[in-house]
């Protein structure tokens, strides 16, 4: 695969904006372009990186050390600078101005680069954001209906996504060694211990940017209008949606170079190579090098006003899941052998009576070991925790 493109915009649901993308452009056998990352979003607080594609046919590639002011200049000649952490507040820019980002790298090198001027592309509002199953029932779909006015377009979404998922097993017991506290008592001998307060290894929360590139247009139609369009879909073995999921959805307009900038790329992400894959000049974007105008530059920085909306789905309503855990036989270990199955990898789970206590893989009843954590978000609909 010539190029893995990850898109990431860093916000959490209705959390103040970030106009970045992970945009990790790496050629098979070809290394050193820089890349800038982010778009230009009116109205809002923006991020912008720089970095250096590196060569995968070279098994010690590092990340190389990249330094750039940023700033977005205004056609009236206003000014606005990165401030701290490097965000752009667009806050307050007039929508009928043009924009471009001006990018001064000082190391590894000095050099600047600008991204062509553009007008503001207007995003249309999200007019209802909902989840179906499909007609085959093995698909569970997130769908969106928007509309504008005006002439016909391009758009583009990123989803961050979060969900609640368990583990396969409760346990309301955990394993500790001599000398552990819990709830201020010490223990003097190695013991399995109840769990207090409600606290538990079973409910655990992740999130995520989607990786995949949405796009759609209406040039095609009649009107600017897309109704019932699918934006992604989960399998009915998809851990994500085995419980509740959360998706914040962002949604812009394209200018018709971005557009078809993105398209390339989500061809370009599925491409497993060959003779006739694209060559790194087939993806250059809107940037140039002022020292070097020849020189390949990474990225396309859009100028563009967002639109977002939210949507739970909880699979108690759409009984679409049916993902299950790993299931493994139990063993019950004598006392003794307690911390050589907890260095396996094994936790107590429950209590067989007469036998002692049963163990289980540390990921049958541990669900941070999916790389979820703890730590349920303020805003979710249930009380688990």
């Amino acid at each position: 695969m010539k190029v893995f493109c990850y898109i990431c915009l860093l916000s959490l649901a209705f959390a103040t904006a970030s106009c970045v993308y992970d945009f990790q452009p790496d050629y098979q056998g070809q290394g050193g372009y820089v890349a800038i990352e982010g778009d230009i979003l009116i109205g809002e607080s923006c991020t912008f990186t720089a970095r250096l594609s590196t060569d995968l046919l070279d098994p010690e590639n590092e990340d190389v050390p990249v330094v750039c002011r940023f700033r977005v200049e205004a056609s009236d000649g206003t000014v606005f600078p990165a401030g701290s952490g490097g965000r752009v507040d667009l806050t307050g820019a007039d929508p009928f101005l043009e924009y471009r980002l001006v990018a001064e790298m000082t190391a590894p090198f000095r050099r600047t680069y600008v991204s062509s001027w553009a007008p503001v592309q207007i995003s249309a509002p999200i007019d209802s954001l909902f989840w179906s199953i499909d007609a085959a029932e093995s698909r569970l779909c997130v769908n969106v209906s928007t509309h504008a006015d005006g002439p016909c377009g391009y758009y583009r979404w990123t989803a961050h996504e979060t969900w609640e998922y368990h583990a396969t097993y409760y346990a309301d017991h955990f394993f500790a060694f001599a000398g552990s506290e819990y709830k201020g008592r010490k223990l003097s001998a190695d013991a399995i211990v109840e769990y207090e307060d409600g606290e538990n290894t079973y409910y655990c929360w992740k999130d995520a940017e989607r990786t995949d590139i949405l796009l759609a247009e209406t040039t095609g139609l009649s009107e600017d209008r897309l109704v019932h369009h699918t934006l992604y879909s989960f399998s009915k073995t998809d851990r994500k949606v085995s419980h509740i999921y959360h998706v914040a959805l962002t949604q812009y307009r394209l200018s018709d170079d971005a557009y078809r900038y993105w398209e390339n790329l989500s061809t370009n992400s599925q491409d497993v190579g060959g003779l006739f894959s694209p060559e790194p000049s087939e993806l250059s974007g809107n940037l140039t090098c002022l020292e070097d105008p020849d020189e390949l530059v990474l990225g396309f920085v859009n100028v563009s006003t967002c639109t977002r909306s939210q949507l739970f789905i909880d699979n108690a309503v759409t009984r679409f899941s049916r993902w299950r855990g790993p299931a493994y036989g139990e063993v019950i270990p004598l006392p003794s052998d307690y911390p050589k199955y907890y260095g396996w990898q094994y936790r107590p789970a429950w209590y067989v009576e007469g036998k002692g206590w049963a163990w289980l893989p540390k990921e049958c009843v541990d669900c941070r070991t999916s790389g979820g954590t703890k730590d349920r978000p303020s805003w979710w609909i249930n009380n688990d925790k």
